[in-house]
């Protein structure tokens, strides 16, 4: 396959422009016989070559990237987590960042540069240091200098971003800016250019790192796109009005996906079935009552 061609994979991928088709064929360039190993190992195993296979695979590209430009000081590196997939990473400043599934994080190797770009989800645990800690995610900036935090920021969703210790400053596009502390959280709607301030127990947004799965005043669509990059799967929802429906539910890391789904479903006296495959889920009922 042609340097030139893998090379503007690369670029697009780094950029978050490249399509799922395009990724494939990267991926696939890189390490073929990598994931033939891992198809063949039994799923704990699996689960975790697989996560290290990745992340090897981020560096590769992000060294080539790098290589591209020879007379930067430091590299930037990108560790991508594909779904059905969890992640930590510690920083070269030392600050630890948890990747959630189907997330991106960009960086560079030098301690001093404490700033990153996140798209997907991601907790901070940030070491204090001189100097700010900033990602960029979405629509906002957030800046702090020691403290811990989650943010979740997935394309075509609201950004959310809760505090879990200490003090968080976040800008918005209209350069808006906001102060949070623990168990604050502000919800950025880029659709509808708006913001909202509310207070949380800020445990419940970040139960994902140690496998758990919380829901608080969700919706039903935003619950299913937890569920997606969870277990790998797309949500057909045949009447939009379930949609809307709100949850407040808890469920521990070894909670089967059908376990999950029966219970919702449940409540809101909706039904689900899954495709042959397992890898389409129907929701069907009238909505909420």
């Amino acid at each position: 396959m042609p340097d030139d061609y893998i090379h503007e994979l690369a670029r697009k991928w780094l950029a978050g422009t490249a399509t799922e088709e395009e990724i494939n064929i990267l991926m696939q360039w890189y390490g073929k016989e990598e994931m033939d190993a891992i198809g063949n190992e039994d799923s704990p195993r699996k689960r975790h070559l697989s996560t290290v296979w990745w992340m090897a695979a981020a560096v590769v590209i992000a060294a080539g990237i790098w290589a591209l430009y020879p007379k930067r000081d430091e590299k930037k590196l990108v560790v991508y987590v594909p779904r059905e997939q969890q992640n930590r990473i510690v920083l070269p400043d030392s600050s630890v960042v948890w990747l959630n599934a189907d997330s991106k994080l960009q960086y560079n190797d030098g301690a001093q540069r404490r700033e990153v770009m996140l798209s997907g989800e991601a907790f901070f645990d940030v070491k204090k240091g001189a100097r700010p800690f900033v990602v960029k995610a979405g629509n906002s900036i957030t800046t702090v200098l020691g403290t811990s935090f989650n943010i979740k920021a997935y394309s075509g969703e609201p950004t959310l971003i809760t505090v879990a210790s200490g003090k968080i400053r976040v800008e918005d596009e209209k350069k808006h800016i906001t102060v949070l502390t623990a168990n604050k959280q502000i919800t950025l709607e880029k659709q509808t250019d708006s913001s909202a301030e509310r207070t949380v127990n800020a445990t419940v947004y970040h139960a994902w790192i140690n496998g758990g799965f919380e829901v608080n005043n969700e919706t039903f669509e935003s619950i299913a796109n937890m569920l997606s990059r969870k277990y790998d799967v797309a949500f057909h929802f045949e009447n939009d009005a379930l949609k809307k429906c709100t949850f407040i539910a808890s469920f521990d890391e070894h909670t089967p996906m059908e376990r999950i789904l029966e219970l919702l479903c449940k409540i809101n006296n909706s039904t689900y079935r899954i495709s042959q495959d397992k890898k389409e889920i129907y929701i069907s009922g009238e909505g909420c009552q």
